[in-house]
């Protein structure tokens, strides 16, 4: 079985939930031996949230209905807690203990960055599976071989190991989740600069400043132009044939039409998508 771990469990619930019905009482139309292993993302205000800013709040009510919703339908809920800044000052945070009460129920899941915010959820909150994040933006293999030597449910790793043999010379193979089609050009040497401004501004609540990106693909099918991305044939063929069981597809904060593209495009047999899509935007958005 392969799992597909998709973005984002709020913004995108809707969405999601839907693909997971169409999926359990039309699985004809999509591919053999998939299924949506976990929603990740983050309850808007989340200081501990990385990757990508979301803010506002939410109520301890929809984010426990919100939380069922997935569940219920074998989904796991991965909080993307990879903020590079938390460390011991910030881990006893209310609200981002909270979301972890409320989630707390040995299905669900925590992507972490920091060693303390590791620590701190491993000692109280040791019902969540820990995965390592894509954020440390560790290429050196000797790094992520460490990596995978330590108590992770899975580690992700970085997107521009990719097709390389790097990649593949990695073991096991069923603890690594790979980032399948990255929104960011290869090597982006601001990548860490990006998580690093995302992380500020999440913590402190302002203004976001990215340094300047020089990268424009926010369509799913350009990303195809990029060596990192990884087809269906690759994942059906040389990756499954490898033995990895994990992807990741990128897409939070980005448009709908490119979610969708992406979501159809990595689960959806081709001589299905354009009905499904057609169903998902009647559905969701009454076109």
């Amino acid at each position: 079985m392969l799992n597909f771990y998709l973005p984002d469990f709020y913004n995108n619930s809707n969405l999601i939930c839907l693909l997971a019905d169409l999926m359990k009482h039309y699985p004809d139309n999509f591919y053999d031996d998939v299924r949506i292993g976990a929603a990740y993302g983050s309850f808007p205000g989340a200081i501990w949230n990385g990757g990508r800013v979301v803010w506002g709040i939410e109520y301890r009510e929809k984010m426990e209905k919100l939380v069922k919703e997935y569940n219920d339908r074998g989904i796991a809920v991965r909080h993307t807690f990879t903020n590079p800044y938390i460390d011991e000052r910030y881990v006893n945070d209310r609200y981002c203990n909270m979301i972890l009460d409320v989630t707390n129920n040995g299905m669900n899941e925590v992507i972490v960055n920091t060693q303390a915010l590791e620590d701190y959820v491993r000692a109280n909150y040791p019902n969540f599976k820990i995965i390592s994040s894509t954020t440390k933006c560790l290429e050196d293999v000797n790094a992520i071989n460490e990596e995978l030597k330590k108590d992770y449910y899975l580690v992700v790793t970085d997107s521009s190991l990719n097709n390389t043999d790097t990649l593949f010379s990695l073991e096991p193979k069923s603890k690594i989740e790979v980032l399948v089609n990255h929104y960011c050009r290869d090597h982006c040497p601001n990548r860490q600069e990006h998580y690093s401004q995302i992380g500020k501004a999440q913590l402190n609540y302002t203004e976001l400043h990215f340094p300047e990106c020089k990268f424009t693909a926010r369509n799913f099918y350009t990303l195809m132009e990029n060596h990192s991305f990884i087809t269906t044939d690759m994942i059906f063929g040389k990756y499954k044939e490898a033995g990895f069981k994990h992807f990741k597809v990128d897409g939070r904060a980005h448009a709908p039409r490119n979610v969708i593209e992406s979501f159809l495009y990595y689960l959806a047999k081709p001589e299905y998508r354009d009905k499904i899509r057609i169903f998902i935007y009647q559905q969701l958005y009454k076109l």
